[in-house]
């Protein structure tokens, strides 16, 4: 029987995923554990591997469509199988009743609403004869198959038949698409899942949490000599550079350690608080920004934090970010040094209650011991949930770390 290539389940909260690009086409031969196309969530990009050898013989989902988990996205021929057997699908299961075993069972004596409108749905089927492949690609393609023609025995709809009705559809649908077309010297972007996903999180962000801002000028001169130190012992023990941003997550996860309250969650019940720090690193990829998620931060030395940093960033340029990978932070630190921004503010990341904006170390002329002197100098700004965290207690964590970042051996007491 033909492989069915279904939309995979990545994560816990994957619903739905969209085809971005297909590596292979109709017909082309394919070994086990090459790339046959490209999907995104809402967090992600992911390269789905072919699970066996055979020939691409059929794409149903095409570029650019989204599709729940679970569904059938295309079908590969095993070796010695031809097309015959992908239309043999249809035949083998004719005498199939039309009702799934799923939507025959007993509805209960006071039935959700989901459970009332999926009723009607079917009522609304009844008189409709169709194959069940010609069933899974109208679900697919969110077709009524009230409003295709059967050419099969007896008026039966086959899947040849869907796949003409979704044709014409698309042909519709790129008329219609004509009239929308930007004006020359403009082009216009269609929003990915990740892209409103953005959108909606960070006007969440606004909307739900009531932000407020706190800012620091650091000395970073200790910070700065004690990464020179550490950085070729690291190298050669470990195999990883260590970065200020490496330094800067231990820094805060102690900080944290003094001022639980940060590590926290606004509920509806209460305040969660979380005992370890799951530290959350902005990351800005093609796609939109995303925020990989290094676990335990306050329990790893600074070797581990690097590794995992340096692993989250290579999954990030190679699409191999899995939805685990980004979710259940609990603060989320975000580093713009790279760019040369010396100061900015970051929006929560919610549900999170707190998110660190760290600027560039710039040289800058302070006061130091009573004269002028040129130090290393940084701005870190703390973004705070006010429902959850007032300011004092803000106030207070911020003093802890910026003693922490300017006396960084502190942080083994």
């Amino acid at each position: 029987m033909p492989v069915e290539i279904v939309m995979p389940k990545l994560g816990l909260t994957m619903t739905e995923g969209l085809i971005l690009e297909w590596k292979k086409k109709e017909g082309d031969q394919v070994k086990k554990g090459e790339i046959l196309f490209v999907l995104q969530t809402e967090k992600v990009t992911f390269e789905v591997e072919s699970p066996e050898d055979g020939i691409l013989a059929k794409i149903l989902v095409h570029k650019n469509e989204t599709v729940p988990v679970g569904a059938i996205v295309a079908y590969l021929l095993r070796p010695g199988e031809d097309i015959s057997d992908l239309e043999a699908i249809e035949e083998l299961s004719a005498e199939k009743p039309s009702v799934e075993p799923e939507e025959a069972e007993e509805v209960p004596s006071r039935p959700a609403r989901k459970t009332i409108q999926k009723q009607a749905d079917l009522t609304k089927e009844i008189g409709v004869k169709a194959s069940p492949l010609a069933k899974k690609l109208a679900k697919t393609y969110k077709i009524d198959l009230r409003t295709v023609r059967g050419t099969g025995p007896g008026g039966r709809i086959t899947r040849k038949d869907v796949e003409k009705a979704y044709e014409k559809i698309q042909e519709e649908t790129a008329k219609v698409d004509k009239f929308g077309e930007e004006a020359p010297g403009q082009r216009l972007a269609p929003f990915t899942p990740m892209r409103r996903a953005i959108a909606e999180k960070m006007m969440a962000s606004k909307v739900k949490t009531a932000q407020t801002y706190m800012a620091n000028s650091v000395d970073a001169s200790k910070i700065v000599e004690y990464r020179k130190v550490l950085l070729p012992y690291v190298q050669e023990k470990f195999d990883v550079r260590i970065t200020i941003t490496d330094m800067m997550m231990k820094i805060v996860a102690a900080a944290i350690r003094e001022h639980p309250i940060i590590n926290t969650r606004w509920t509806e019940e209460g305040i969660l608080y979380f005992e370890d720090v799951h530290m959350g690193m902005a990351m800005a990829l093609e796609e939109g920004l995303i925020v990989p998620v290094i676990r335990d931060v306050n329990k790893k030395g600074l070797a581990q934090i690097a590794k995992d940093r340096t692993e989250l960033i290579r999954k990030g340029k190679e699409g191999k970010l899995l939805p685990d990978d980004v979710t259940g932070s609990t603060f989320t630190l975000s580093a713009m040094g790279m760019y040369g921004v010396e100061q900015f503010t970051a929006n929560i990341n919610v549900p999170e209650n707190a998110i660190l904006a760290v600027g560039a170390i710039i040289e800058k002329p302070v006061v130091f011991e009573g004269e002028v002197v040129i130090r290393p100098t940084m701005n870190v700004c703390l973004t705070y949930d006010h429902r959850t965290i007032d300011g004092a207690e803000a106030g207070k964590f911020m003093r802890t770390l910026k003693l922490f970042i300017e006396n960084p051996i502190m942080i083994l007491a």
